[in-house]
């Protein structure tokens, strides 16, 4: 299974997980803002861009993660000491097998702290300089839904025998990484990346509120360790309904060749997302999705 043996790096879709370790830790709030252009040197000599060109934008912090900016999460990411960024990735679950522990089974590419050079140190806020498991990058996901707790992975609920007896249903306990304060905020900026992001109209499912973010990875030549030209991972991930989440859904394309953007990744994650809830009989959402602002 390419989903627990592959890693890659998971681009833009860690700008949420540094977004809720920065609001949990206390390094910044909801309501802070930074200022960010497209492209800039950052105070240790590090260079950060971002794929598009923009004039320098009074950010918040739901501005960065609408717009995928990498300059503005670099921004905010300076502001949590690297050392709790790091416990809180280890926590998460990076850097070591889920509890799944599937034959073969990647730990991703976590390095020591003592390993990040300046640019690792700003690359990691957005998910450069590391790689991650379709499971890992889901627990992540799974934690920021359920308030906070993570809960270890599993691939069957139990096994029913033909009396009706369950069996073997996991002893599932979680750890608490965020707080849910924190969890839901980071939920709700999510929420807004759905419906105020480039590809609102292609995942919105009429009747649910759904939490999205997208990423895109650079791809590595096996045989140099480069990476290859104009080759990527894309990735979409999100759960639904957003305001009683339920489901978390992820797309990994490797190499997509029509379309080698994020916006590859939109049209399976919706379908994706739209079966499941119509299979599991999904409760639509009785609200609609706050707006929060993108600047300041």
């Amino acid at each position: 299974s390419r989903a627990f043996q592959e890693p890659n790096e998971p681009g833009s879709t860690f700008k949420a997980i540094t977004a809720a370790i920065g609001l949990d830790s206390g390094s910044f709030t909801a309501d802070t803002t930074v200022s960010a252009g497209s492209s800039e040197t950052m105070a240790n000599g590090a260079r950060v861009r971002d794929a598009f060109v923009h004039p320098v934008n009074q950010y918040t912090l739901t501005g960065v993660l609408i717009d995928s900016s990498n300059v503005g999460i670099s921004k905010f990411g300076e502001k949590i000491p690297a050392e709790t960024r790091f416990d809180y990735l280890k926590k998460l679950g990076m850097g070591a097998r889920s509890a799944i522990d599937f034959p073969g089974e990647s730990n991703g590419i976590l390095n020591p702290l003592s390993e990040w050079d300046n640019q690792t140190f700003y690359n990691t806020t957005f998910g450069q300089g590391l790689a991650v498991t379709v499971p890992q990058l889901v627990g992540a996901y799974q934690t920021i839904a359920n308030g906070g707790v993570k809960m270890p992975l599993s691939l069957v609920e139990g096994c029913t025998a033909a009396d009706g007896t369950v069996t073997g249903v996991p002893d599932v306990q979680g750890e608490r990484v965020f707080s849910k304060d924190a969890a839901d905020q980071v939920s709700r900026m999510l929420e807004n990346v759905a419906t105020q992001g480039t590809l609102a109209s292609q995942v919105s499912i009429p009747g649910y509120r759904v939490a999205i973010k997208t990423g895109t990875g650079e791809k590595s030549d096996r045989d140099t360790g480069a990476y290859k030209a104009d080759a990527y991972y894309t990735t979409m991930i999100g759960f639904a309904p957003a305001d009683d989440p339920q489901y978390v859904v992820a797309v990994n394309l490797d190499e997509p060749r029509t379309v080698k953007s994020s916006a590859a990744t939109a049209p399976a994650f919706q379908k994706a997302l739209t079966q499941v809830l119509k299979n599991y009989r999904v409760i639509p959402s009785g609200t609609s999705t706050p707006e929060l602002p993108k600047f300041g």
